[in-house]
């Protein structure tokens, strides 16, 4: 599938620059390294082809993560979450964590944390 109409951001913006992206109903939030936050009227799913699996990863429905930007994994009695570089930290639900955990096995190794 390929996509004709690219956010012209993009042409600005390297995607190495972006630590998460957020879906907030129509929209899509970028979170840059540096902090600041961009507003995209494209669906997360438009930047989840745009990017590679290698460099994003689809954490749930409504986040895509660089993973340059993971720090760890963390195990609490609430769940698995990812803690990015920040201190935030995003929820993996129970039905993802299998196929991440095949698809990206470095996720869940001697960095995890339990809380």
């Amino acid at each position: 599938m390929k996509i004709l109409n690219q956010p012209k951001f993009l042409n600005q913006t390297e995607p190495s620059m972006i630590s998460h992206l957020q879906a907030s109903s129509n929209y899509t939030v970028l979170t840059m390294k540096n902090g600041k936050k961009l507003i995209s009227a494209y669906h997360l799913k438009t930047f989840e082809i745009l990017f590679s699996d290698e460099d994003f990863i689809r954490i749930n429905r409504a986040n895509l993560v660089n993973s340059s930007f993971i720090k760890r994994t963390v195990l609490s009695d609430h769940g698995i979450y990812i803690q990015l570089k920040n201190k935030e930290e995003i929820l993996i639900p129970r039905r993802r964590k299998a196929m991440l955990q095949e698809k990206y096995p470095n996720l869940f190794t001697t960095s995890q944390t339990t809380l």
